[in-house]
């Protein structure tokens, strides 16, 4: 009978980045919108200029969804880490590391590798 071994949970998100791959970017709702009245609504107080920038250049006036799927605009492929991840969005902020939804990507990524 095989024996069966407990999976560990990861200690740390470095070079890992599955979760920031085959989402677009979640990055896109920092973007400058012209309906957008006062303070932005979802930009973090403090957020360089430059990464406004790359983001509007990136994405000029496309809605979440409409962008390239592929994976977010600030992840870096072969760190496999976020550029700017103190700046990084609620969304990224909630992916708990060991979470379920982490788990069950890495585990995905296992399967692939194997096969």
């Amino acid at each position: 009978m095989p024996i069966e071994l407990e999976q560990l949970e990861p200690e740390t998100c470095d070079s890992c980045g599955l979760c920031c791959e085959g989402i677009g970017s979640p990055v896109l709702v920092y973007q400058t919108r012209s309906d957008h009245i006062g303070s932005h609504p979802f930009r973090p107080a403090g957020l360089p200029q430059s990464l406004i920038d790359e983001i509007d250049e990136s994405f000029g006036g496309l809605f979440r969804g409409q962008e390239p799927q592929e994976r977010c605009l600030w992840f870096d492929p072969k760190a496999r880490r976020c550029r700017h991840y103190h700046w990084r969005p609620q969304i990224c902020r909630d992916y708990k590391l060991g979470g379920t939804a982490c788990l069950i990507r890495r585990e995905q990524e296992r399967e692939k590798q194997r096969s």
